[in-house]
C-alpha cells in the first residue's frame, strides 16, 4: 500500500491505519486491511490476493467474506477493494480510485451545504451528528476524540456546545455524563 498511498498523498499517512480492528454486526472481531479516518472521511481499503480470496476459498468462507463486506458498508464505511496484482502492477489506477473515493465522500458530506453554512463549527456539527447516527443515536466523548483526533477535553467541550444548542442531551446515571443522545425532534 505504501507504493500506492505515498505518491498519491504526498507521503502523508495521517489518518491511515493498517490491520484496523472492528466488530461485525454479530459482535465478532474482524480486521480491515487499511482504514482512512480523517476530516469525516471513513474509508476502508481491502487488498485481496487471488489465491486467498477467490481460488482456494470454501463456499462457507465465501459467504462469510461477503457478509463481512456488507457489515463494513452497513456500519457506515465507504469500501474500496483492490487485488494485490493491481496494487503491485497498476498503482496509478488504485491512486485514482482512492482520490475519487475521498472526493466522493467529501461531496456527500459537504456538497449540500451553502457557502454560509461552510464555517468550521457547522461542518463539525454535521460530522458529529453523522457519527452519533452511526452509533445508534448515542455518542461518547471518546468516540469524538477517536474520530477527530482530538483530546477528550475538546470532545467534551464540543458535546457541551451541542447540548447548549439543543441538538444532544447528556445522559448521566450518576453525577458524570456517560454519553450524549441525539435529540430527534429538531
Amino acid at each position: 500500500m505504501e507504493e500506492v498511498w505515498g505518491p498519491a498523498f504526498n507521503y502523508d499517512y495521517n489518518g491511515l491505519k493498517a490491520e484496523y480492528p472492528f466488530r461485525d454486526l454479530k459482535g465478532g472481531q474482524r480486521f480491515a486491511d487499511f482504514v482512512y479516518v480523517r476530516n469525516g472521511v471513513r474509508l476502508m481499503i481491502e487488498i485481496d490476493g487471488y489465491t486467498t480470496h477467490a481460488r482456494d476459498i470454501s463456499p462457507g468462507d465465501f459467504n462469510d467474506h461477503l457478509t463481512r463486506q456488507n457489515d463494513m458498508v452497513l456500519s457506515g464505511w465507504l469500501l474500496l477493494r483492490f487485488s494485490a496484482w493491481q496494487v503491485e502492477k497498476r498503482p496509478q489506477i488504485c491512486q485514482r480510485q482512492l482520490k475519487q473515493a475521498i472526493g466522493h465522500w467529501w461531496s456527500l458530506t459537504y456538497g449540500k451545504l451553502s457557502s454560509a453554512e461552510m464555517d468550521l463549527w457547522e461542518m463539525r456539527k454535521q460530522l458529529i451528528i453523522q457519527l452519533a447516527i452511526r452509533k445508534g443515536g448515542k455518542v461518547k466523548p471518546v468516540d469524538l476524540a477517536d474520530e477527530f483526533n482530538i483530546s477528550n477535553r475538546t470532545a467534551i467541550d464540543w458535546l457541551q456546545k451541542l447540548e447548549k444548542e439543543g441538538l444532544v442531551d447528556g445522559y448521566s446515571p450518576n453525577q458524570r455524563v456517560v454519553y450524549y443522545r441525539l435529540i430527534t425532534n429538531k
